[in-house]
């Protein structure tokens, strides 16, 4: 089975991320763990498929991207009206070279185990066609597919506490087998932040770009 895993991101600039953080954060280091938590998920994805997209925008801004990452994969720009568009598109790039089953991940969730996503590939060579990861605010942080189906993708609302069980019902119309992994959570607030802090405390290794930043920077 050719598996690859697709990571969506948009290319780090200050003022343009993580601007939920910015109230603990200023605007040039929103975009610094940005960095960071793309470096992290980069690694970690190679670690377990040899096949990595980074699905990405602005074009524009493709050699600061470059210029980020740590390895050398496949780039394509995000397209599409929203969210649910962007990730179709980058879904149906991967099958388009040949993958027998694609994982997207975003870079919201550095400190998600590996043993996650290896699970979900297990879940997608053996018994599923569909895999959702939940986040803890109703959200995903994973989705894989052996299936590509524009529907799965429509009238979801994006971002909202209801994009995890919108999306889930959208693959079980489908009459998909759909597994599940654990829930795990995106840092998005300061709130997050801090959870994430605690958490590198005890294990730098899960995500070690950002626990240097987050050892050296000068939080709020």
């Amino acid at each position: 089975m050719k598996k690859t895993i697709v990571i969506m991101t948009k290319v780090p600039q200050a003022g343009k991320v993580k601007t939920r953080l910015q109230p603990y954060l200023t605007a040039r280091q929103s975009a610094e763990i940005s960095v960071c938590f793309l470096q992290d998920t980069e690694a970690k994805a190679k670690t377990v498929a040899q096949n990595l997209i980074i699905a990405f925008s602005p074009i524009e801004k493709k050699n600061l991207l470059i210029d980020i990452l740590q390895t050398e994969p496949i780039l394509v720009e995000q397209k599409g009206e929203n969210l649910g568009e962007r990730m179709f598109h980058a879904f149906e790039f991967a099958f388009l070279h040949d993958s027998d089953a694609v994982v997207m991940i975003g870079t919201d969730s550095p400190t998600v185990p590996a043993e996650f996503i290896k699970r979900a590939f297990a879940f997608l060579e053996t018994k599923a066609d569909a895999v959702l990861g939940k986040t803890k605010d109703g959200g995903f942080y994973l989705i894989g597919l052996r299936k590509l189906e524009r529907a799965i993708f429509k009238n979801v609302e994006w971002s909202s506490p209801k994009t995890f069980e919108q999306t889930k019902q959208n693959i079980e119309n489908l009459n998909l087998r759909l597994s599940e992994i654990p829930v795990w959570y995106d840092v998005d607030t300061a709130e997050d932040l801090k959870i994430l802090k605690k958490e590198l405390m005890g294990n730098l290794q899960l995500a070690p770009k950002t626990a240097e930043f987050l050892n050296s920077a000068l939080l709020r």
